[in-house]
């Protein structure tokens, strides 16, 4: 349970740092949960994270991972700690003496808690959800470790699942939708519309020397060509 803790706070940091630098440093933090599952972090921002924003951000916290870099924790003054940079939590009350952790050229703060002894002991980070808390709050939550992994191989064998009920390759499997989708819309609308029997058709037919017309507004293109051919 300690393990996965340290995993999840650090990269917590991780993450504030990173989305500080993909939105800007006005971003603060307005609350967090870490556990051994998954972590919750709060953020002060005025929009929502674009899916692009979302892989930046993703993208600079798993970068650090990878470097590996040594977590390290001291303890000094609160005002030599806030002339290094150390990002502390609006509205919290410290001592004269605080605890600094810090990712190197990445990420300081002040803070308390079990950390990883290096960044690459989170192995992965993703993202699982963003959305609004509150005016002006969102929410992220994510994962890390040996949970993200877990998560990365349940999804592959979705993805797997589906690749065999639609008997394409995953690269195909967009296309495939989109089409299924499109058929499906029509199918729908085609309920919704249901053509004229023969005989409603023929009834509303006006006929004038050679040329012959009828409306029909519930239709759509596709009916009125077959009711066009029956009525010929």
């Amino acid at each position: 349970n300690r393990r996965a803790t340290e995993t999840h706070h650090t990269a917590t940091h991780l993450l504030h740092s990173a989305l500080r630098r993909v939105l800007g440093e006005g971003v603060g933090q307005a609350g967090s949960l870490v556990t051994p599952d998954r972590l919750r972090f709060d953020y002060t921002t005025d929009k929502p994270l674009s899916d692009e924003e979302k892989s930046m951000v993703e993208a600079l916290v798993q970068e650090e991972i990878t470097k590996n870099h040594a977590v390290r924790a001291e303890t000094c003054s609160l005002d030599a700690a806030r002339e290094e940079g150390a990002i502390s939590l609006f509205g919290e009350k410290y001592g004269d003496e605080v605890r600094v952790v810090d990712v190197p050229e990445f990420s300081k703060e002040l803070c308390g808690g079990t950390h990883v002894s290096h960044t690459g002991a989170i192995g992965l980070f993703v993202i699982l959800s963003d959305k609004s808390l509150a005016a002006g709050v969102r929410r992220i939550e994510a994962i890390g470790g040996p949970a993200a992994v877990a998560m990365c191989k349940e999804d592959r064998g979705y993805l797997k699942a589906i690749e065999g009920k639609l008997k394409v390759p995953r690269e195909q499997l967009s296309e495939r939708l989109e089409s299924l989708i499109d058929k499906s819309r029509k199918a729908d609308k085609s309920q919704d519309s249901p053509l004229p029997s023969p005989e409603k058709a023929l009834s509303a037919l006006q006929v004038s020397g050679k040329l012959g017309w009828a409306v029909f507004p519930s239709v759509d293109a596709d009916g009125l060509r077959v009711i066009a051919d029956s009525l010929r």
